[in-house]
């Protein structure tokens, strides 16, 4: 007999869903119906490239157009073993409104053989739920992520406290200097509001910028690089404006309660775009990366630059 296959995937979440891999464990749920895994096609694939060609009338070969990746395709497949008839209708019932919105993306949350990630994901057709026999039913979810990137579960923040912009220094009104001991004052530097992050996984981290005020007209620059992300004019003590600095929509930001848009801002749980403006490129933070960001300007009492990063994989 040749080698058993490998578990890559051992437990899956989306929404209300929650099944294990068989020769992993079966999870039971309150009602005592075990949910089985029997397949996830598609998670540990890479999404293929998209692009486009169109031929030179005059020359060799073709144009080519810019080049990204496509969507990830995704089917959960899986049996449920309710111990009553009854309770196997219900559970059908109930899986066929999975995922209710269509409008909204919803994480779904693979626990692998050696991490934990989540994908954003929408359904992509039909949900099938046909009894096997009066106790055991197979079930399968199509799905569909248009980011077809996977994230680490978690994201990481780093924050420095800002608050001491300086203070003194020469001064020449009045009497002019006073040179008399204990010397000539030069004040006291501002201290650097300085945030690290390092970047994780295979691709481009998601990176998102938060600034809580008091602030006024502050810049954010990533240091060793001639990005630099302003904020037009004042951010008010307690407020946080979020600044998505990536490509791809952020969800579940740390302290933002809506996804931010691409390249994006949010303050207040609204669009923000317009209270930014952008100098240099925008950051990135990419695999293995340590990278350091410098938040410099007019800052008071209680406020701080928190970066926010999470891992992603293709």
């Amino acid at each position: 007999m040749g080698e058993a296959k490998p578990v890559t995937i051992l437990t899956v979440t989306l929404d209300t869903l929650t099944a294990s891999h068989g020769s992993y464990g079966q999870h039971v749920d309150d009602t005592g119906t075990a949910w089985i895994l029997t397949g996830l096609k598609g998670w540990t694939a890479g999404p293929g490239r998209r692009t486009a060609h169109s031929e030179r009338p005059t020359a060799d070969g073709a144009h080519r157009s810019a080049a990204y990746r496509g969507t990830r395709t995704l089917e959960l497949v899986g049996r449920m073993f309710p111990p009553t008839v009854e309770l196997g209708w219900e559970h059908a019932d109930r899986l066929a409104a999975l995922c209710p919105d269509p409008g909204e993306r919803y994480p779904l949350v693979v626990q692998g053989a050696h991490r934990t990630l989540v994908a954003y994901v929408e359904q992509a057709g039909d949900i099938l739920i046909d009894p096997v026999s009066p106790r055991i039913w197979d079930w399968s979810v199509p799905l569909v992520a248009a980011d077809p990137y996977r994230y680490d579960l978690a994201w990481t923040s780093a924050s420095a406290a800002g608050g001491d912009p300086g203070s003194g220094g020469i001064d020449f009104g009045g009497s002019g200097a006073d040179f008399s001991s204990p010397g000539l004052d030069m004040g006291t530097a501002p201290a650097y509001i300085d945030a690290t992050v390092a970047g994780a996984g295979t691709a481009e981290a998601l990176l998102v910028l938060q600034v809580t005020g008091p602030t006024n007209n502050v810049q954010v620059e990533g240091l060793g690089t001639p990005s630099v992300v302003g904020v037009r004019g004042a951010v008010a003590a307690g407020e946080a404006l979020f600044v998505n600095c990536t490509g791809r929509v952020a969800f579940d930001v740390p302290g933002c309660a809506v996804p931010i848009p691409a390249r994006g801002a949010v303050l207040g749980g609204q669009n923000a775009r317009g209270a930014i403006w952008v100098s240099g490129g925008w950051p990135a933070l990419l695999p293995g990366e340590l990278r350091t960001f410098r938040m410099s300007g007019a800052t008071g009492p209680g406020s701080s630059l928190t970066v926010h990063a999470r891992g992603a994989w293709v």
